[in-house]
């Protein structure tokens, strides 16, 4: 039943003994051999031949059990074959026979159930132990010589390994051993080269001496360049610390060579046709030795040293030295043919013996040092930091040797940080030769007549002169970062630490503040102003500590920010002067005047201003000094006026010339400051100076004013005295009429020329305003007063508009009245007139116009009231 139980599915009638083979095939057990995927077949095929109309394609098969469990069964054949179909019914298809597969098997299982129940009994029964028993026997043993074989296997790696590494030692042991050779061979090679030590090879030696000494001890420092690398990597082994001794005498007969040959290349004439070949030959070596500090060093010694040490000492700025320096000054522009042309410097103007006769020898004694540095050492600086600026120096680097002398210290300098500036490489002539050379020099010799202080003309002369010399030495730094280094160089802030900056500038500004305070306490002692057209000594002092501050001869640019800060102040101080010794004088307290301020200003008047004003301007009685123009309170009102004038001329005109000298010279040399804002500062200062103006202007118009009314009292008069007259017509003003203005015109010719033309006219116009409102005012009052007594005559008789009778003689009346109307009219012309004469503008003055007016309507009223 067991074996029934294994029918073929689609024909369970047949034993399963029958076909034993083709039922693995139907169970879909894999052939040997790969084959390719739907998606190869598709993508290999040549769809277009496989389609062509003459080929014999195959028909598809049907999905049945005994297709697929033959023997001929080809699965890419049987996808072929359907390639045409989609992939929709061919998965449908495969359902389906999959759901027909399902149907099959469990018939069997439902049919042959009883045959499935024995074989599991038939197993469960039968000596299932003993079978597995039997088979695992022979698995561990197979097991067991797995394990053998692997121990084995083991051994031999661990054997192998043992064999190797011990080669692996040999081999290093020989490349040490080669490397310790070579490294002998180096040691002995070099010592014949430099023909020291017992084994040397004078033949050798005596080759190469057909070389010149420069190309020859390159060579030599190629060698020893190689030995020492061998040295490094031989490491620290007792044959090479036995070569140690021999290696010392090799780098120091090495270093007393390239010495030798550098000083004897430097002894000999710049312009010599060698000289530059064999020089830039021996820097080379000292490069790649590492050896730059060294032939700094020399450089030093034998070339600037002693040039300095006979050029600059303590003797050098004598008139004795000088005169002999300054009758034949070097000539640095038209330097000799070998001189590169970077390195030919403009020697320093010489100044005036006259007017600088202490800085001609300092010129004299840094041009003769341009010229050195120009025709001695300009090759040397064109060799050193021009051609062999891109050279490797030796020990600065991973793996190209090791230097032979020490580091040079640079870090320790001061300098800037290295994120900060590009770091130099090799030689530095300039920065650590020359100029610390001249520094040392300048400071150690000249340090008490260049640097002292005490005189502000000859420091300034000197620092100018220095930052001159210095600028020239800049000016031939071949690269940005060369600049950098040299102005980072100890030596070189140090030079310009020694000008006391602060010091010359508390020195100047003593001497400005002395000059001013001398000034304001000396006041009209002194005399009046000088040249530059002011009336008070105080403001021309004042002015010229200004101009000082900025002159050739005073300013520095790295005190420009404290001595524009030094103007501001000194700005400050005159407006506080100002306003100190403003005389004291009480407005009158009319509203008229009380406004005038505002007028004179050309604001709107304002009642709260003038007062505040007045209260500010009126000083203590103990707050004057003697000979200034501040007055008590007994000061007559011709000084009051007088002091008032000059206040303001002088005010006006320090505005103008200060405004004049920043646009000329301040504000050009200012400090990183916008001009914008800097303009701004100033004008805010200029505009506290003159901010007394408007006060001063007032009590001006005050006191001009009340002169001026005083003929004004006799207008009452003009009626009466027009008609006991005789005359039928005026013919001629009234003769106080050219009283009024003759105070303001004596003024304005007067004591008021000193201030400009526009000031004047304002002063003018609102005198004569004002003037012509009371002149108004006192027409309109009687006006009032006719006309208060015409009403109490009217019953009895008829008054004309002076009050004469007109019950007799009517046309006398109207005569008189004409007469009167045409007297006030020419008196108002004839004021106009003077009033033109000072400038003033009457046709737009409202107060004038009102006047006239005035004139007018009373004539018309009269007319029209009889």
């Amino acid at each position: 039943m067991a074996g029934d139980a294994l029918e073929d599915p689609f024909n369970p009638n047949q034993p399963a003994g029958d076909a034993p083979q083709p039922r693995p095939q139907a169970l879909g057990v894999p052939k040997p051999g790969h084959r390719p995927t739907l998606t190869a077949l598709l993508s290999t095929t040549d769809l277009d031949q496989a389609t062509a109309s003459d080929l014999d394609l195959p028909t598809a098969p049907p999905l049945s059990h005994a297709v697929l469990a033959g023997d001929d069964f080809d699965p890419s054949d049987f996808l072929l074959a359907r390639r045409h179909a989609p992939l929709d019914d061919l998965r449908s298809e495969f359902r389906a026979y999959l759901a027909t597969l399902r149907t099959s098997l469990v018939g069997v299982i439902n049919e042959e159930y009883e045959a499935f129940i024995g074989l599991s009994l038939g197993l469960k029964h039968a000596n299932v132990s003993h079978s597995l028993a039997t088979i695992r026997r022979p698995v561990l043993s197979i097991r067991a010589e797995v394990t053998r074989v692997q121990h084995e296997l083991d051994d031999m790696r661990a054997e192998m390994s043992a064999v190797l590494d011990e080669r692996k030692d040999v081999r290093e042991q020989k490349a040490l051993m080669r490397r310790l050779l070579a490294t002998d061979e180096a040691v002995a090679k070099v010592e014949s080269l430099l023909q020291v030590g017992d084994a040397a090879d004078k033949g050798r030696a005596l080759d190469l001496s057909v070389d010149s000494p420069a190309k020859r001890l390159e060579r030599v420092a190629s060698e020893y360049t190689h030995m020492r690398y061998l040295v490094e990597r031989a490491g620290d082994l007792p044959f090479v610390k036995s070569l140690e001794p021999r290696i010392s005498r090799t780098t120091t007969a090495l270093q007393s060579d390239l010495s030798a040959l550098l000083s004897s290349i430097l002894a000999g004439s710049p312009s010599a046709p060698s000289y530059r070949e064999e020089l830039t030959t021996a820097l080379r070596t000292f490069a790649s030795l590492g050896l730059v500090s060294q032939a700094e060093d020399l450089i030093r010694t034998s070339v600037v040293r002693p040039f300095l040490r006979h050029a600059i000492h303590r003797d050098a700025l004598s008139p004795s030295s000088a005169s002999s320096s300054t009758s034949s000054p070097p000539d640095t522009a038209s330097a000799p043919a070998h001189v590169p042309p970077f390195y030919r410097l403009d020697p320093l103007a010489l100044p005036v013996a006259a007017s600088a006769p202490d800085a001609a020898p300092l010129a004299a004694l840094f041009n003769r040092v341009l010229a050195f540095v120009a025709q001695e050492c300009g090759v040397l600086l064109d060799v050193a930091e021009r051609t062999l600026a891109d050279v490797q120096v030796g020990g600065q680097s991973g793996g190209g040797g090791a230097a032979v002398g020490p580091k040079r210290g640079k870090e320790d300098s001061g300098a800037a940080p290295e994120d900060a500036r590009e770091k130099v490489e090799g030689f530095e002539v300039l920065a650590n030769v020359v100029v610390d050379e001249v520094a040392t020099a300048l400071v150690g010799e000249l340090g008490s007549v260049v640097f002292a202080a005490g005189r502000p003309t000859v420091f300034h002369q000197n620092y100018l002169l220095t930052t001159a010399f210095i600028a020239r030495l800049e000016s031939i730094c071949p690269t940005l970062a060369r600049l950098h280094s040299l102005r980072a160089h100890p030596s070189y802030t140090s030079l310009l630490k020694r000008f006391q900056l602060p010091v010359y500038f508390q020195l100047r500004l003593k001497d400005a503040v002395t000059s001013i305070e001398r000034a304001f306490d000396v006041g009209a002692a002194s005399g009046g102003g000088g040249h530059e057209g002011f009336v008070m000594s105080e403001s021309e002092a004042v002015f010229k500590a200004l101009r000082r501050c900025w002159d050739d001869e005073v300013w520095l640019e790295e005190l420009a920010g404290r001595f524009w800060r030094l103007t501001l102040q000194i700005l400050s101080r005159y407006r506080t002067w100002l306003n100190d010794n403003v005389p004291r004088y009480v407005l009158p307290s009319s509203s008229s005047n009380a406004n005038l301020s505002a007028l004179a200003a050309g604001n709107p008047p304002s009642r709260s201003s003038a007062d505040g004003d007045r209260s500010r301007l009126t000083p203590s009685a103990g707050g004057t000094r003697p000979g200034t123009p501040g007055a008590g309170d007994d000061v007559s009102e011709e000084t009051t006026l007088r002091q008032l004038t000059v206040l303001i001329a002088d005010a006006r005109l320090m505005e103008r010339k200060a405004k004049e000298l920043f646009s000329e010279r301040i504000q050009a040399r200012l400090p990183g400051e916008s001009e914008a804002g800097a303009a701004d500062v100033m004008t805010e200062s200029l505009s506290a100076v003159t901010s007394l103006v408007p006060s001063l202007s007032s009590q001006i118009v005050t006191i001009l004013v009340k002169r001026s009314v005083e003929p004004l009292k006799l207008v009452r008069s003009v009626a009466s005295q027009v008609r006991a007259s005789t005359r039928k017509g005026p013919l001629e003003p009234s003769y106080f009429v050219h009283s009024i203005l003759k105070e303001l015109g004596a003024y304005l010719a007067g004591p008021g020329r000193v201030v400009e033309e526009e000031l004047r006219v304002k002063w003018a116009t609102a005198v004569v305003d004002d003037i012509a409102g009371r002149y108004a005012a006192i027409l309109s009052t009687q006006k009032k007063t006719e006309d208060s007594l015409r009403w109490l005559k009217k019953g009895r008789q008829g008054l004309s508009f002076f009050g004469r009778a007109t019950s007799t003689a009517p046309d006398d009346g109207s005569t008189d009245d004409d007469r009167v109307k045409q007297q006030m009219q020419l008196d108002v012309e004839a004021l106009a007139e003077d009033a033109k004469a000072l400038g003033v503008d009457v046709d737009a003055s409202e107060a004038f116009q009102g006047l006239r007016r005035a004139t007018t309507s009373e004539g018309k009223e009269g007319e029209e009231k009889k």
